[in-house]
């Protein structure tokens, strides 16, 4: 049996909210992810996340946490902005 890391868990949770947000604006034009910004789409939904660092973030100055987070980060921005640029649009 395959068990999924809790950091890739979190960034695919945090991925879907931002879709979910983003898709769901009542404004069709708001709802289109400007190519422009989208290492400012990711960095306001990726900045903070523990993704499944609870473990690891005991001691939350330790250096297990920071690695943890830190790693919980680069890879909510990697799949966060492939999908942006994939599916943004110009302006």
């Amino acid at each position: 049996m395959m068990v999924a890391s809790p950091v890739k868990v979190a960034v695919v949770a945090a991925v879907c909210v931002v879709l979910v947000v983003l898709s769901s604006s009542p404004a069709p034009a708001a709802a289109q992810m400007i190519c422009s910004k989208c290492d400012q789409y990711c960095n306001s939904s990726c900045a903070g996340g523990m993704g499944g660092c609870s473990g690891a973030c005991t001691d939350p100055a330790s250096s297990s946490c920071t690695s943890c987070k830190q790693a919980y980060y680069y890879k909510c921005m990697n799949y966060c902005g492939s999908y942006c640029r994939s599916n943004c649009v110009n302006s």
